[in-house]
């Protein structure tokens, strides 16, 4: 497989794989995410090293090591990144922020006008007071 292949270029769901020859790991990275689908990725390794350089700069929602691409974890973020997926995060917490509206409500049972979040002491300006001059 090469960059300009149907194959490279199309997110595919299904049996099939596409399978390229890279130079070094630089190679490999450039072609993982030259086409612009992020949705899932893995790297086979046991070099710590590329495996944390992987996660660095790999651009997919999801990352594996040493693990399949497939099956999503229910509690976590998913939905792919670039032209992968819905690009929404539909798992987890943060399903909280894609189908509600937050709102603060503020009700005030007094009955009467508050001043500045609470009442305070009528207190009447004097007109003339100025501040004394010092010389410092």
């Amino acid at each position: 497989m090469r960059a300009g292949d149907d194959l490279y270029s199309t997110e595919t769901f299904g049996p099939l794989i596409g399978v390229a020859r890279c130079a070094d790991f630089d190679e490999a990275i450039e072609l993982a995410n030259g086409h612009g689908y992020g949705l899932s990725s893995a790297i086979y390794t046991t070099s710590p090293l590329h495996a944390f350089r992987f996660r660095e700069r790999i651009s997919a929602g999801m990352v594996s090591i040493n693990n399949s691409t497939s099956g999503a974890e229910a509690h976590l973020p998913f939905g792919g990144n670039g032209k992968s997926g819905n690009g929404s995060r539909q798992s987890g917490i943060w399903v909280l922020d894609q189908f509600t509206r937050w709102q603060s409500v503020n009700w005030d049972y007094a009955g009467k006008l508050q001043k500045a979040q609470m009442d305070v002491a009528e207190i009447e300006a004097v007109a003339d007071f100025r501040l004394e001059e010092r010389a410092f």
